[in-house]
């Protein structure tokens, strides 16, 4: 047996259905093996960077790890910003990188490349495996880490003699097998301790205004039931940081929707500004989920991660409980039994919380005419179309740009889960059209809608072609303002409406350009063209791209609460904070 067909041996072994790649020439061994398995899909991706994302994205709605593979040098440096999103949002990817041979160390070999030292930053793991025979135990750590604890991304490195090298016989024999437990995630589960789960108890049943801050870190445990199983019981109410957004169904009375500086209504960070007592689970608290100024400085905090590093690392805290968000909100829920024997009712703050809430829904009502002003259309628009249209088994994408804080703000998840993507750890533009393919395989019978601007376009429009080649039916949604807006609104509010560099070609014409790669193309311009264009798409075998003519920086800011508080004052007034 080969080094190569080792590594996919162990693949298997992991039950790994999907690997997104790329080939190069050092990688020639290793495709060689893929093509002789019937196990294992290799999705042909166009560039690296965008492979990266789909396995990202594959990960967060699949519960396993998300596989990609890259060639040697320039590969590896390309895939780097995707490890550095999956790093930032724990997120367990298993990145392979073929090398040159270990005999070319030291003598400058094309594509030569300190893998180790590019990536080692960005992942939890990453290891040179130099002998065929420490694949299997070097790909069983990758895989452990990867899943366990503190979950994140693994980089392997298999020099191209390693791939072609010979692994021993009794290597094949003994060493060829998986842990059963990490091939989903998060696995290892760690139980908070038990004396800090009933601290943290007693605060929250001692509390006039108790509330519940929930984060990515719910969703990444899987841990939704629980979280409404406690919610429901106590009678508290969830609000989610933007990259918790789908931890509990907005559609609840006990949603109180995002908070935090992108996508947050007023109700919501008010009712954060309001609480006493907050169990903060799966969120770090940072910048843009808690800035300082949004707590009540009286407030008592219980923040539960599985990173210990976190907690109290930006909010003063008083409770830490160290383990996995499932495991800990099942053991809460325990300690409350014993204590509360029958559920609460809705504290008078939760109903008028709530209250607020709809009241800043239902002033979007304003926006919802389906005539089209000044060329374009409030994006509040189209997504009210996609709430009455989509399933509640939807999974929405997004990219970082501008049409994220409307989607977080405005857009009620129907149900708990993972139905709301989004790369909060870097803000990654070109990231939800390559993400929509990840998720579409992942789950096939999902509709998949991806929304984005025409910056993120330009930087992904390539894998288009992905698209049509594999037959997905992904609905893409382009908001189009000609420009870079997050940067103009930005430049609109602190640089005195100085737009320098920022703004795109308007003769360029997108939809042209969807249909040239294979994709049904559509501009609507209404709401009812929008609505009629998306109703077509849902029953669609064919991917759909819909283009929306998107307000700029100079007729609307978006729902990023920093902005809006500065655009009231002087201009001489306006200081650009870092959060």
């Amino acid at each position: 047996m080969l080094g190569s067909e080792m590594a996919v041996k162990m693949l298997e072994k992991y039950g790994v259905k999907d690997v997104f790649g790329l080939p190069g020439d050092t990688s020639l061994a290793f495709y060689d093996a893929l093509c002789s398995t019937d196990k294992i899909n290799h999705v042909l991706c166009r560039d690296e960077r965008h492979l990266g994302y789909m396995a990202d994205a594959y990960a967060r709605v699949s519960g396993r790890p998300g596989v990609c593979e890259v060639p040697s040098g320039g590969g590896v440096t390309y895939l780097a910003p995707a490890l550095a999103e999956a790093d930032g949002s724990s997120v367990p990817v298993i990145s392979l990188a073929s090398d040159v041979p270990l005999s070319s160390d030291e003598k400058n070999s094309l594509t030569a490349l300190d893998q180790k030292a590019v990536i080692s930053s960005l992942t939890r793991f990453s290891h040179r495996i130099t002998q065929p025979n420490f694949i299997p135990a070097i790909f069983r750590k990758g895989f452990r880490m990867a899943v366990s604890g503190h979950t994140g991304p693994a980089h392997l490195t298999l020099p191209e003699d390693v791939l072609s090298g010979s692994v021993s016989s009794q290597t094949a024999e003994t060493d060829c097998y998986a842990e059963e437990a990490c091939k989903k995630y998060p696995a290892y589960r760690a139980r908070a301790n038990a004396h800090w789960v009933e601290k943290a108890c007693e605060l929250i049943l001692e509390a006039k205004r108790p509330l519940i801050i929930a984060g990515g870190g719910v969703l990444l445990s899987r841990a939704w039931a629980e979280l409404k199983e406690l919610s429901e019981y106590l009678s508290i109410p969830v609000i989610t940081s933007i990259n918790g957004k789908g931890s509990v169904a907005e559609t609840s009375p006990l949603a109180l929707g995002v908070m935090g500086t992108n996508g947050a209504k007023p109700s919501s960070n008010q009712a954060a500004g309001e609480a006493d007592v907050i169990l903060a689970i799966g969120t770090r608290l940072n910048s843009s989920t808690c800035p300082p100024s949004l707590l009540h400085p009286q407030a008592k905090i219980i923040q539960a991660d599985s990173d210990p590093s976190q907690l109290g690392n930006n909010v003063k805290t008083e409770v830490g409980l160290h383990g996995d968000a499932k495991l800990i909100l099942q053991d809460l829920m325990l300690a409350v039994k014993d204590r509360c024997r029958k559920s609460r009712s809705p504290f008078d703050w939760v109903i008028q919380a709530s209250q607020r809430v709809e009241t800043d829904f239902s002033q979007m009502k304003k926006y919802l005419s389906s005539t089209k002003d000044k060329g374009y259309m409030h994006p509040v628009r189209p997504i009210h179309v996609l709430e009455e249209l989509l399933p509640q088994d939807s999974i929405l994408v997004l990219d970082a740009g501008y049409s994220t804080p409307f989607v977080a703000g405005y857009f009620k998840t129907k149900k708990a889960g993972r139905t709301f993507i989004d790369p909060r750890a870097q803000g990654s533009l070109g990231y939800a059209l390559p993400a929509a393919i990840g998720v579409k395989i992942a789950k096939p019978d999902a509709p998949v809608v991806a929304l984005f601007g025409d910056g993120s376009l330009g930087m992904s429009l390539g894998e288009m072609e992905t698209v049509t080649r594999l037959k997905l039916p992904i609905i893409y949604i382009h908001f189009n303002n000609n420009s870079f807006g997050w940067i103009q609104n930005l430049q609109k509010i602190y640089c005195s409406e100085r737009y320098f560099s920022s703004s795109f070609d308007d003769s360029v014409d997108y939809v042209e350009a969807a249909r040239a790669h294979g994709l049904n193309g559509v501009r609507a311009e209404t709401s009812t063209a929008f609505h009629k264009a998306l109703s077509q798409a849902l029953h669609s075998d064919q991917a759909t791209f819909i283009e929306i003519p998107a307000p700029s920086a100079k007729d609307l800011t978006p729902l990023v609460a920093p902005w809006i508080k500065d655009e009231e004052k002087p201009k001489e007034e306006r200081i650009r904070k870092s959060y």
